[in-house]
């Protein structure tokens, strides 16, 4: 049916998210892409992490010497941390991974030659709160993708951010043939807003690739087929077992079933036997 599956956070469902072995094991079970999230460090070092708190999904509590804000910390305090599962209670395996992996920069996971030839996914996290804070999110990745040789390694990028003036400006700044993706959820939409509705998602199709949206968006006013018809690859976000309305399977088939281009899911293997078998 030509849905991809994407690895949200690499395998997170299984690992502890944003880490290498995390990414590594999303495509070893079979993912189309891995996506991960970057911010920077006080020393405007792009590093993976999905949040600028480090209490949520890092051990930086044992070391209450440090701050608990990335862009408060250098890489080389960053690197003195370990990852934590973020849900514990409900991921005990991958929890018995807590405090094991240390958080990649994103010069890590560019050149690591486990993903030449692979199909990453790069969200830009918070630029405008580290831009507040005297960080250039989008001007620091810019000079990492510069230097990272990635087409020549044949890595298809794409670039996603919930910050549309950010990723407008990350798409002037970055070079190479790379899809820049909106993200939206119904908590991000502009004041006065409930849905994408005709005059936002023009917007979108105007300056950027695709659009990806939180799963409970994708049922509304037949969205899906409305911004395919503007030309936009339509992405969903996430498909994990530990949230699904009723049976796993019949959930998956319904999102397969949508129209979507690709999932982000946590549990990346689960969610490809569905593609598999309806395929």
């Amino acid at each position: 049916m030509g849905v991809s599956v994407f690895g949200h956070r690499g395998a997170c469902g299984y690992l502890p998210e944003n880490t290498m072995p995390s990414f590594e094991l999303g495509f070893e079970l079979g993912s189309d892409a891995i996506e991960f999230d970057v911010v920077l460090t006080k020393d405007s070092v792009p590093v993976i992490l999905h949040d600028i708190d480090l209490t949520k999904t890092t051990n930086v509590v044992s070391h209450p010497a440090l701050p608990t804000s990335v862009y408060e910390v250098t890489l080389e305090e960053l690197k003195q941390l370990r990852v934590m599962e973020r849900y514990p209670d409900t991921r005990a395996e991958s929890a018995k991974f807590s405090g094991q992996f240390e958080i990649p920069t994103l010069q890590e996971l560019l050149t690591n030659p486990k993903f030449d030839g692979r199909h990453l996914i790069l969200e830009l996290k918070d630029g405008k709160e580290l831009h507040s804070k005297g960080l250039d999110l989008v001007g620091a990745v810019a000079e990492e993708l510069a230097a990272a040789n990635w087409q020549e390694r044949g890595i298809q990028l794409t670039v996603e951010s919930f910050e549309f003036s950010i990723l407008k400006n990350a798409k002037t700044a970055f070079s190479g043939d790379i899809d820049f993706v909106f993200l939206s959820a119904p908590g991000t939409l502009p004041a006065g807003r409930t849905a994408l509705d005709e005059d936002l998602l023009g917007e979108i199709a105007a300056e950027f690739d695709g659009v990806s949206v939180a799963i409970e968006m994708l049922w509304e006013n037949e969205f899906v087929a409305r911004a395919k018809a503007l030309g936009l690859k339509v992405f969903t976000y996430t498909a994990r077992i530990e949230t699904a309305p009723g049976d796993v399977e019949t959930w998956f088939e319904k999102l397969m079933l949508s129209g979507v281009d690709g999932i982000f899911a946590d549990q990346p293997d689960r969610l490809i036997k569905t593609v598999t078998r309806l395929s």
